[in-house]
Formats: C-alpha cells, structure tokens, sequence
C-alpha cells in the first residue's frame, strides 16, 4: 500500500511469535511487508487459533493452512510436525513471497508455500488430516462457502476443519450445513474458534 504522496512505501516490519509447548518453547521470527495480514505483528484472533488448536495436532499429520499471510499460522503449526508437513497457500503474491522467506528464515524444510486460489492450485489429489484458517470475512459469504466446500473435499475421512472468525456471518450454518456438525472449541475478545469433522465413514 503506497502512501499518501503515492511515491513512498512503509518499510518492511519484523517481529517474533513464542510457540507453546510443553516441552520447551520456540521462538519464531517474522519479516513482513505492507497489504500482508498481520504485517504489523500477531493477530489476536491467529494467536487464540494457534493456543486452541495446537495441543491437538499430532507429529505425523498433513496440515493445510488456508490464507497464510506472513505464515504465521502455518510455521507454528511445522513446529509441531515431527514427521508430518504442513502446506501455506494464499492468493496474494505478496503474502506468498513473505511466508517464504519467513519459512527459510525458520528453517522448517516441513513447510511449504503455494500460490493459489484455497485448495484450486494443491499438487493433485492432495488430501489433508487438518485444515485451518484465519479466513477474510471481510471478501463476503461466497468466498467462505467456498472456504468450507473446498475444505470437505480435501480433507481425509476423520479429518477437520479449523476457523477463527471474529464475527460469525452465518459460518457456523455454513459449517453445519457441509460436514453435518460444528463446534465451538473456543471464545475470546470476540474471536471464536469453530471446529467441524468430515466423517470417518465417507
């Protein structure tokens, strides 16, 4: 985003996230750039995901991070993959060139950033245990039904979906209405973390 005389640009910004873990935190750096999400630090409603979310994943699973931003979500989440993976897709080339080189600066070789449209753009047949997003409420209902179609179809039979939203436009029916169940996993400072499963028997 330029700035108002249009010739100037704010400059890059840095900051760092402290992954929870009971077996010894890890701090993680971030680089990111003016028009990425969360440029100017850790969104409240990512950090309430993260801390709600986290405890559950398990080192062998495929994680897919929808909407990455600067990658925060999904190099958290690479922490916790021992000997899974977790892949970042996001439509903005901005965001897609940050989280990159945020994952470098990390060394986590488990994360892996795409371009793309949600799941349009994933390797053929990609099938995930878990999906998880901060998604752009913002951009209307149309993209989150899209959001949570998508997300049925590349999840594997007992796979789930993972949402923080921090107004509900109709997400939780939207969620209901797809996998047949929704949850509410978690509440804070207006954010809610909702949680669906695809059912093991599909």
């Amino acid at each position: 985003m330029s700035s108002s005389g249009g010739s100037r640009t704010r400059p890059a910004t840095a900051w760092s996230y402290e992954v929870p873990d009971p077996q010894g935190a890890r701090r993680l750096w971030f680089e990111t750039a003016p028009g990425v999400f969360s440029a100017d630090g850790p969104d409240p409603g990512t950090i309430l995901l993260l801390e709600t979310l986290l405890p559950r994943i398990k080192s062998h699973e495929r994680v897919l991070d929808i909407g990455t931003g600067c990658g925060l979500l999904g190099l958290a989440i690479a922490t916790r993959l021992d000997q899974g993976e977790v892949w970042m897709v996001d439509v903005d080339i901005r965001a897609v060139r940050v989280a990159g080189k945020n994952v470098e600066r990390n060394r986590l070789p488990n994360a892996h950033v795409l371009l793309g449209d949600g799941t349009a753009d994933l390797p053929p047949k990609s099938r995930f245990h878990l999906i998880a997003s901060n998604p752009p409420t913002h951009d209307g209902r149309q993209v989150l039904e899209q959001l949570v179609e998508q997300s049925y179809a590349t999840l594997r039979p007992g796979g789930s979906l993972w949402i923080v939203v921090n107004r509900l436009l109709s997400m939780k029916d939207l969620m209901q209405r797809t996998f047949g169940n929704v949850a509410v996993e978690a509440k804070s400072g207006g954010y809610l973390v909702l949680r669906s499963e695809r059912s093991r028997g599909e």
